[in-house]
């Protein structure tokens, strides 16, 4: 203790503390016991209930789950996994605070880290590390549930800190904290934001690499090349138990293509197709949100003006009661390209213009690598409103067809300008270069911020405030068929539409306003230094408060106390509805088709189900494709697809949750079935189009490169039978008794990566019939039939996960020798 120097010490105590009391007041329900209500985790519970319950009859959790979509992977929701280290890293990172203070606490740590590792004042550390932690998309992401890409956003910042570690030839300690924070990163199981982390990796790595290469350092560049290769390599496959089934699954999902595709599909033949891809992409002029919160009218669903405020509001107060219901529903500040949102990218006023301060002062070290990526992400963030760059990127640019929406770059300049800001003002308060040079710089940046300005106020006057929701409203009443009704309300609609655009205009005006006052103070602030009127430590508390403050006072429109629920209020939503209970009485194997919100949140939001019944529904947004295409040529057609849920044994149909009782359907198939013939088809859309009108009861159908598996002629023992003797997710066991051999359906979902069958022990070949079930040609006499599934790639990945989280803790310790060894020396 004696040799610590506290002086040191105290201020990354102080930080640290800062982070911890910040966190803890703006969650300050979570601290009453109340618990945020996230749609995103209640779908989540609801779809994982299946292999926790499993996980408790069995100590161990399931690699496949019976939940959703007629069943599929469940180590894509809660699997069995052995990636403790990356993951416990990431937890004591965050102290194992609890939700959502982690997050918060978290990403104030990872950029505190980043700040320290770029040598920044202590303080200016702190304004940066909370300017990222509660930047408005964080908060609004948290509210939606996004917790994995909460975390990964909070990781970001430790993962470029740990290369730029290497990069400064601290080896060890690099080496070490890269494959941890790789590892942390990968771990969170959100791939976009991580592959969006990548990128800024790369590009910085582009921008180092071009230094050493003019300085002639290429021992360096090769050695640190091999240093970030081997760790970020080591850090990636800790997570090996995870990231190779999921890779091979990947190539069989909606993300890996479909043999469907075509103009009308969301799919490709290799991937997501340009349209589907390109959903929620941002106008060109909307990444300016960063700086102005409400310029594209903030969220969809908040109320951004007061009542007493609103053009749109006064119109719907206007006009006849039941008139202003029916179109209160259309009411939506927001009106920018995403279609729809629960809250603006806010970065804050005082950080952007500090960012466009550092573009000015910085030197080419870090400044033309973060505005290139900068630029690129903004460009991307574009999507379907830039297609022909984002259009090549999407055939050529690798992995990025996996991914949609991309409005979520943005996370890529978020994080980038808080780092700028805090390069800038480090400069500013404790650049030692030419003062002359220095103030001429900054000079240049206030005349830079002052031309955004104007080329805002231009925007400002060109945009006509007008989203896609009005202009369909419009023509959905321009379909009315009676012209005295549709002149009503076409008039009404008009009125609070007319409103509506004169409070969008409102709300950017005034944030223009409002972030040129802040932006006034922090300028004001750094002109009083530079003529020496204040010290640095005083420009550092007006501008870390004041920058604070201008982010906080938006996030609490989106993350407040109206989000948070009583424990038991949160948890009421997984009780069973009257219908519920009355099929749950059924204790024989079925599955359920949950239309209480229409066919369409069946299979896009009706993962909620799945917490009390197995379903052909549910959410995921990496379904198979083959289920996928299921969906869309067949299950939307319901009702006229009686033949093809009878195949997914689909016993129950809930239209409605009251009901106190649910009539079976007499029709469903069950689990398993002999059928009298199978018909052979030559490609996929014929097997799919064969599902039309195909009977499903004694008749099959698939691909005919499945003829070497199944045949096609076979006597038919009509006193044959065959049962499902007990489903345990990875294992399913049938028994079966004919006289000759039949062709037996299973209604279960084809998934030959890693599902085996077995006839009284010996692997035997399967089939994938009726374009998504399994078919065997079951041999004559009395047989039982064992379906395991057994994917390699999770055993393999679970050793490989365990040498190389071997591996991370001997880089910790290799780093830990080396810094004692070093510290010895020179205090001896």
């Amino acid at each position: 203790m004696k040799n610590i120097d506290w002086k040191r010490v105290w201020p990354h105590v102080f930080a640290i503390g800062i982070f911890l009391v910040v966190a803890l007041f703006y969650c300050k329900p979570a601290l009453q016991g109340k618990v945020l209500q996230q749609s995103d985790i209640t779908q989540w519970k609801g779809m994982s209930h299946d292999i926790y319950q499993y996980k408790e009859q069995h100590g161990e959790a399931p690699l496949w789950t019976n939940s959703m979509f007629s069943g599929m992977p469940g180590y894509l929701i809660a699997g069995k996994t052995n990636n403790d280290v990356p993951y416990y890293f990431a937890e004591a990172l965050s102290l194992f605070l609890g939700k959502p203070f982690q997050f918060f606490f978290l990403a104030c740590i990872c950029f505190y880290f980043l700040s320290q590792v770029l040598r920044v004042n202590s303080w200016i550390g702190v304004i940066g590390s909370l300017a990222y932690a509660y930047a408005t998309y964080n908060p609004v992401i948290i509210v939606a549930g996004h917790d994995t890409k909460m975390m990964s956003i909070a990781l970001i910042p430790g993962f470029i800190a740990s290369l730029i570690l290497i990069y400064e030839k601290k080896y060890w300690w690099g080496a070490a904290l890269t494959a941890f924070f790789t590892g942390a990163l990968i771990s969170q199981n959100h791939y976009q934001i991580t592959y969006y982390g990548v990128i800024i990796a790369v590009i910085m790595t582009i921008g180092y690499s071009i230094n050493w290469i003019r300085n002639r350092e290429y021992k360096h560049l090769l050695l640190a090349g091999a240093i970030t290769l081997f760790a970020g390599v080591v850090g990636a496959l800790s997570n090996a138990v995870v990231l190779f089934p999921n890779y091979e699954y990947t190539e069989a999902t909606i993300r890996g293509g479909s043999e469907l595709a075509d103009a009308k599909s969301n799919i490709g033949k290799k991937g997501l197709n340009e349209e589907y891809a390109f959903d929620y992409s941002m106008y060109k002029s909307e990444p300016f949100v960063m700086l102005i919160p409400r310029m594209f009218g903030g969220s969809s669903n908040n109320l951004e003006l007061d009542e007493s405020k609103s053009k749109a509001i006064e119109a719907l107060q206007a006009m006849p009661q039941q008139l202003g219901q029916q179109l209160q529903g259309n009411l939506s500040f927001y009106w920018g390209g995403i279609g729809g949102t629960q809250g603006p990218p806010y970065v804050g006023a005082i950080i952007c213009f500090l960012a466009i301060l550092g573009f000015a002062v910085l030197d080419s070290k870090h400044k033309w690598w973060i505005l290139v990526t900068c630029i690129l992400a903004i460009l991307m963030s574009w999507g379907g409103f830039f297609p022909g760059f984002n259009g090549f990127l999407l055939k050529h640019l690798p992995m990025y067809n996996k991914f949609r929406a991309p409005s979520m770059t943005i996370v890529i300049p978020t994080f980038l300008l808080c780092m700028t800001a805090i390069l800038a003002l480090q400069k500013i308060l404790f650049g030692v270069e030419d003062k002359a040079v220095l103030q001429k710089q900054i000079k240049q940046g206030f005349v830079a911020t002052a031309a955004v300005f104007v080329l805002l106020f231009l925007i400002y006057f060109n945009l006509d405030y007008v989203s896609n929701g009005d202009t369909q409203l419009l023509q959905k009443i321009g379909q009315i068929p009676d012209p005295t009704q549709k002149a009503a309300f076409e008039s009404a609609a008009r009125s609070m539409l007319n409103g509506l655009k004169d409070d969008r205009q409102h709300l950017f005006l005034m944030d223009i306003f409002r972030s040129l006052f802040f932006i006034a103070i922090a300028g004001a602030a750094i002109w009083l230094y530079q003529r020496k009127v204040l010290k640095p430590i005083v420009v550092m508390s007006v501008i870390g408060l004041f920058s604070f403050i201008d982010v906080m006072a938006i996030d609490v429109n989106y993350l407040k106390s109206e989000n948070y629920q009583e424990k038991e209020e949160n948890e009421a939503a997984f009780n069973p509805t009257p219908a519920d209970q009355a099929i749950l009485q059924d204790k024989t194997w079925y599955r359920v088709l949950d239309l209480s919100n229409g066919v369409g949140n069946a299979f896009n939001g009706g993962a909620l189900t799945a917490y009390h019944h197995k379903t052909i529904g549910g959410y995921h947004p990496a379904k198979l494709s083959i289920y996928q295409d299921l969906i869309e040529h067949q299950l939307y057609k319901y009702p006229n697809n009686q033949n093809v849920l009878d195949m997914l044994n689909t016993k129950y149909v809930i239209e409605n949750p009251n009901a106190t009782t649910v009539p079976a359907r007499p029709t469903n198939l069950g689990p398993v079935w002999f059928v009298k013939g199978i018909r052979f088809t030559d490609n996929a859309k014929e097997e799919m189009a064969a599902l039309d009108n195909l009977n499903t009861r004694d008749s099959a159908v698939a691909n005919k490169s499945f003829s070497n598996v199944l045949k096609a002629s076979f006597t038919v023992d009509p006193m044959a039978s065959i049962q499902l003797v007990k489903n345990e997710n990875d294992v399913v066991t049938y028994k079966s008794r004919s006289a000759a051999e039949q062709l037996a359906v299973f209604s279960e979902v084809f998934y030959n990566i890693g599902w085996n069958a077995y006839v009284d022990g010996k692997q035997t070949p399967y089939a994938k019939v009726n374009y998504v079930l399994r078919g065997m040609m079951v041999p004559a006499g009395e047989h039982t039939i064992v379906f395991k599934f057994e994917p390699k790639s999770h055993a393999v990945g679970w050793t490989v996960t365990y040498i190389c989280s071997f591996l991370m803790l001997l880089l910790l310790a290799g780093a830990i020798f080396f810094e004692v060894k070093n510290t010895r020396a020179k205090s001896a």
